[in-house]
């Protein structure tokens, strides 16, 4: 080979390598603006779903590892993957943690973070990853029901979408119901990730029927001024049923399903830092659109509670009416029971002053019968002495007097003798 030729041959290799190095700068470049698209995006519309299928719901441990990523980008191209570095650069501006753990472990007696400075691969991910959260702290809290029943009210108390939801898990909470409260607040979790399906309408709109037909039996029961204890029984199965009803509906499509995740995740905690973690979880659009959506019902509840307080201040006055009545009638009566009462304690004063006098006198006579009786007894014991000694002298007399009959009767003979003799 000429030297002509081996030049060439070295000029079209360092071309080559030239053209090797231009399209890989061009491809790292190309990945560079598709990371800054996507995470421009993903501020949008927030991370993937996910499914039960074969999205993961941990992060990978190898850095370089490929992530399972469906997100349609511009010009309808569709990613299929993300790096992990990708998501991890995503989510470390916003972990979720309290900004003042301080402050919130003296209200409620845990620090309670939900957050966590890890990335997720997708929404059900950090879904899975919050409940379990919830769950360690919940089991640490076990011991502490005070604790528990703080932590509990404050992820439940903003989730209630109607008015009757929100009384009934407020009255849970004021009835420190811990266990009703995380039935609820599980069923909720678990309404998120069920896959989703078709709403059975007829069993949904069966259950709510029962929880009118129990609002309606609590109502007639208030009216015949049942015992309180009987209402509170059925109030409790009533809060217990609404409750049931309204948590356990399934999502019907992968937007119902998206609503509510994004719904569960900011009620939760209404902590600036955890808001916006969850931003970047659910996207800016589905944030922003949860907000308005629960701000609305809110307003809806307050106009609902507006226009039943004329209504339950109408039955207040009512009922207030009532008993005051009842008070004074039972006032009246508790009036002459008092006068009737001291009026026999002083007759009892009375007669246990006439039963001490009593006492006295007869304390007094049971002296004089003892000293009579041993004045009738000594006069016993001298009388049958005397009456003995009479006896004595009583046999002694009929003894003398048979000696005088005697002497009689040999004297009236000897003077019959001698009157026969003086005759003679």
């Amino acid at each position: 080979m000429t030297i002509l030729g081996k030049l060439l041959i070295f000029f079209n290799l360092l071309a080559a390598g030239g053209f090797v190095y231009l399209a890989t700068q061009d491809w790292a470049g190309r990945q560079n603006i598709n990371a800054a698209g996507l995470r421009h995006i993903l501020v949008v519309r927030g991370l993937p779903l996910g499914d039960e299928k074969g999205d993961p719901t941990d992060m990978p441990t190898d850095p370089e590892a490929e992530i399972p990523f469906r997100m349609t980008m511009a010009g309808g191209h569709q990613t299929t993957t993300v790096s992990k570095g990708v998501l991890e650069a995503y989510i470390k501006n916003a972990p979720g943690n309290p900004a003042d753990a301080a402050a919130r472990e003296r209200v409620f007696g845990s620090a309670a973070s939900l957050g966590d400075s890890k990335a997720v691969p997708n929404q059900l991910a950090e879904v899975k990853r919050v409940k379990a959260k919830i769950d360690a702290l919940l089991t640490e809290a076990a011991e502490k029901p005070d604790i528990k029943l703080n932590l509990l009210a404050y992820w439940c108390e903003n989730q209630p979408q109607t008015f009757d939801e929100r009384e009934a898990v407020q009255r849970l909470i004021a009835a420190k119901d811990v266990a009703k409260l995380q039935e609820w607040l599980d069923a909720r979790f678990n309404a998120v990730l069920s896959p989703p399906q078709k709403i059975d309408h007829d069993a949904h709109e069966k259950a709510l029927a029962q929880a009118a037909a129990l609002r309606q039996e609590i109502e007639d029961m208030r009216a015949a001024t049942r015992p309180a204890a009987e209402i509170d029984a059925k109030q409790k199965e009533y809060d217990a049923a609404l409750v049931q009803a309204m948590a356990t509906v399934p999502p019907s499509d992968e937007t119902d399903r998206r609503s509510r995740v994004a719904h569960l995740l900011v009620h939760l905690d209404q902590d600036a830092e955890w808001q916006k973690r969850v931003a970047l979880v659910v996207g800016l659009n589905r944030f922003a659109l949860t907000i308005v959506n629960q701000s609305r019902r809110f307003l809806e509840m307050a106009e609902r509670a507006r226009l039943a307080i004329p209504v339950d201040q109408e039955s207040y006055l009512s009922q207030e009416r009532t008993l005051l009545r009842l008070a004074i009638a039972r006032t009246d009566l508790a009036n002459r029971q008092a006068d009737l009462k001291a009026k026999w304690i002083d007759q009892e004063k009375k007669e246990a002053d006439f039963v001490g006098q009593r006492e006295t006198q007869l304390k007094s006579l049971q002296a004089r019968l003892a000293k009579i009786k041993d004045d009738v007894d000594e006069m016993l014991a001298r009388q049958s002495n005397i009456e003995a000694a009479l006896f004595e002298v009583q046999r002694e007399v009929a003894v003398t007097l048979d000696e005088v009959y005697r002497l009689e009767a040999v004297l009236e003979a000897r003077e019959r003798e001698l009157l026969k003799t003086s005759g003679k």
